[in-house]
């Protein structure tokens, strides 16, 4: 690799440019989906002018798209189009998606799959049940790193490194009055999990709700994702729930077990 000062201030400026680009493409989120240009430049810290330039460009290969009535920003075609091809890097064949699809039947409840997504997770696909009372949360939302039994789940099978980073960057949130708030008590609650091989959250994260969370290996572009399924708490007997766990639990393993040869 040539040294930095070997290279030339044109590609410096690329460079620059681009990475402009791709800072300003991620201020996109389900919190704050619209940007105006001043939002940005004073966000970014940087000239308006500059930010203009890039969002122009952005704009002009369909990766931003501008509201003719507000004239502020929003995420274009483009980038959903990308979106959805990364969804389907994670690989589920059609045959994996039916036993996901029956699972909810099965169970008579919404099922999701949850990724890790920087320091917060992100839910990349959903199976919708026919049941009358469903929890819905679409492909693409985002939830915080400590909340419900799938961020438990993926963080249970996470070092002890990576678990102690996110404590100490974003402390442990409460979500409702059961959320686990103390870091001893999590921790157990982490080692628990792991042992057992899923993750309960009775009300830890919506008051009222039941969400229940089995590992699944060997999904492409992660390690591991959660597999879960999310009812209302006071429906559920306890009978019931043993049999849901085992559902899923079993769900999760064929599953595994079929991506795994591909994943090795």
């Amino acid at each position: 690799m040539r040294p930095a000062e070997s290279i030339p201030t044109s590609a410096i400026s690329r460079s620059q440019a681009l990475r402009r680009g791709l800072d300003i493409l991620c201020l996109f989120t389900d919190e704050r989906p619209e940007w105006g240009i001043s939002e940005l430049a004073k966000h970014l810290n940087e000239h308006k002018s500059i930010v203009h330039r890039a969002i122009k460009t952005l704009e002009d290969v369909g990766f931003l798209r501008q509201d003719a009535l507000t004239q502020r920003y929003s995420l274009g075609f483009t980038a959903y189009q990308m979106g959805v091809v990364a969804a389907r890097t994670f690989g589920f064949t059609t045959s994996i998606r039916t036993k996901f699809a029956k699972l909810s039947e099965q169970i008579g409840a919404t099922v999701y799959i949850v990724v890790r997504d920087g320091d917060a997770n992100r839910v990349v696909d959903t199976f919708e049940t026919s049941a009358l009372i469903r929890f819905n949360s679409p492909v693409g939302t985002r939830i915080p790193w400590n909340r419900g039994a799938s961020s438990k789940l993926l963080y249970a099978y996470a070092s002890a490194e990576d678990v102690q980073r996110m404590i100490e960057k974003h402390g442990l949130p409460r979500h409702t009055d059961r959320t686990i708030v103390g870091k001893r008590a999590f921790l157990a609650e982490l080692q628990d999990i792991r042992a057992r091989g899923y993750s309960l959250s009775d009300s830890e994260g919506i008051d009222g709700v039941l969400g229940i969370a089995t590992p699944i290996f060997g999904v492409s572009g992660s390690d591991m994702a959660a597999l879960q399924a999310t009812m209302t708490a006071t429906s559920i007997s306890k009978h019931r729930r043993r049999e849901i766990i085992a559902a899923m639990v079993a769900t999760a393993k064929e599953v595994s077990a079929l991506l795994r040869p591909r994943s090795a």
